[in-house]
């Protein structure tokens, strides 16, 4: 499975020939085409990493980190593959060398051979080399990448339509709207990391889009021949995506209160307002979507209890973000604001639960890096219990912290990226302890709820004491006496080298 042919070839599926290995291959000269691997060869401004050769993947390897793929990620942060198909192609030779790669690469962090996750850097060298053939010459600042490509890719979507269905499912048609909707979610993730505007978000998406089918529907869908039963019944996927359209109006409610100049009346009808559209969502699930621990026992033993987790995670980290707000000020500054505490608490305090549910049940397990900041959220809404809560709420939430941290150390095995995340709750809790506004909704805050991509920077609040600060002695002593008091959790402990 090696990539040695032209770009043209492989999408033609003919055998590229070349006369010398400079040359641009036979059919290319024939058409005369733009040979891609004689480009690519003349390209003498191209990056010394990207000349280097592209791993051989034989289809052992490649099987297992399909496999791993699918069991880890697919159904979690995206859901976009037929599996049948995918597997078909695969095992066939099939599948395009760029999209073969991409999965491989993901795939491979999860295996148990050191040998094997070591060829992740090298597999996503190799995709990359394939999919950025037409783009050798674009260049950006490096976590702009994700938003660069994204947009490209929303941008193709478009051209093509695939957010229009046939009437008759069929696999095609499917994955197109799979794709379609995946991008659709990862615009809202995306845009909010990196305080954009969304691309997404006109009229005609996504009332005029159908949504994907469930997954048992799709899986039951062959290339022979249609689903016997048309009618669209909406899966975990598909309640994702009528969930996450919620993600926007959240997204403008927290930057608008982060001003500080809206009035409580109004404040509290916003904040009500999204928060029944999103206890709606939830009444509105049929029953075997409700969450309860048989229906995830069910989705387990369909291999679907790590799509059904991450479903109702969101929801409890978008329910957190509309009821943050509330956290600002022990004072309460609008009628009901000490039921939106308790909602924000809840719904923290649910999130950590699950996600600790999660890791304890086989394929069940939440390996996204989204998953990273969620997490980071609820915990910085479980150290207001923390420091400030009633005592006999202190184990529960100290141990949710805990428990959290411990999965951001296990997702940083996979991702990286979450150390970045670990060091914004680290910092976060040191905040916690020189100021009692630490919760204060500014714009520091909407950085750290909303915008994961972008890093933190100086946070201009009142100190208390003025003297006080993260080196001082005053410091160190006080977090002794909230250690002593069971308010303060050291994270330096959990805090280690990587070592998987």
């Amino acid at each position: 499975m090696k990539a040695t042919s032209c770009l043209q070839c492989r999408e033609a599926k003919r055998r590229c020939v070349k006369q010398t290995i400079d040359s641009p291959c036979n059919n290319c000269q024939r058409k005369s085409l733009a040979c891609s691997s004689h480009v690519s060869s003349q390209t003498t401004s191209a990056p010394k990493e990207n000349q280097e050769f592209v791993p051989d993947l034989n289809d052992e390897l490649a099987i297992e980190f399909v496999e791993s793929y699918l069991t880890h990620l697919d159904g979690r942060a995206h859901s976009i593959f037929h599996q049948e198909t995918l597997w078909r192609q695969v095992r066939r030779k099939e599948i395009g060398d760029a999209l073969l790669y991409a999965i491989c690469a993901l795939g491979s962090k999860f295996s148990p051979k050191s040998e094997h996750r070591a060829l992740e850097a090298p597999l996503t060298k190799g995709a990359k080399r394939l999919v950025q053939a037409d783009l050798e010459n674009c260049r950006e600042l490096p976590y702009f990448f994700k938003t660069l490509f994204l947009r490209i890719a929303i941008g193709m979507a478009e051209v093509l339509q695939l957010n229009f269905s046939v009437d008759e499912p069929s696999i095609a048609s499917e994955t197109a709207l799979r794709i379609w909707w995946s991008l659709y979610i990862l615009d809202r993730w995306c845009s909010s990391g990196l305080g954009i505007p969304r691309h997404l978000d006109n009229p005609r998406c996504p009332d005029s889009s159908p949504l994907p089918i469930d997954e048992t529907s799709f899986r039951r869908l062959s290339s022979s021949r249609l689903l016997q039963n048309s009618s669209r019944t909406p899966g975990i996927f598909a309640h994702m995506v009528t969930l996450i359209q919620h993600f926007g109006q959240i997204q403008g409610l927290n930057r608008a209160m982060a001003k500080g100049d809206m009035e409580p009346k109004v404040k509290c009808d916003a904040i009500k307002l999204i928060g029944q559209k999103l206890e709606s969502w939830k009444a509105s699930l049929p029953e075997n979507m409700q969450m309860t621990i048989q229906n995830i026992y069910s989705h387990q033993q369909n291999d679907l209890g790590g799509h059904f987790i991450a479903l109702h995670l969101v929801f409890h980290h978008l329910s957190a973000l509309v009821y943050f707000n509330s956290l600002e000020t022990k004072e309460q500054s609008y009628t009901g604001q000490e039921d939106h505490v308790a909602l924000c608490k809840s719904h923290a305090s649910s999130f950590s639960s699950l996600l600790h549910t999660s890791r304890q049940m086989s394929g069940c397990q939440q390996n996204y890096p989204t998953v990273g900041h969620m997490t980071t959220v609820a915990s910085a809404v479980l150290l207001h219990t923390l420091l400030l809560g009633e005592p006999e709420d202190i184990p529960k939430a100290r141990q949710e912290l805990n428990t959290n941290f411990e999965a951001l150390i296990e997702l940083r095995q996979y991702w990286p990226a979450t150390e970045a995340m670990i060091n914004r709750l680290m910092t976060f809790q040191k905040l916690c302890l020189l100021s009692t506004e630490s919760h204060k909704l500014d714009g520091w805050m909407v950085r750290f709820l909303l915008e994961h991509s972008l890093g933190l920077t100086k946070r201009n609040m009142p100190i208390i004491p003025q003297t006080l600060d993260t080196e001082s002695e005053d410091f160190t002593t006080r977090t002794n006496e909230l250690l002593q008091e069971g308010r303060y959790t050291d994270f330096d402990l959990f805090h280690q080298p990587q070592n998987f």
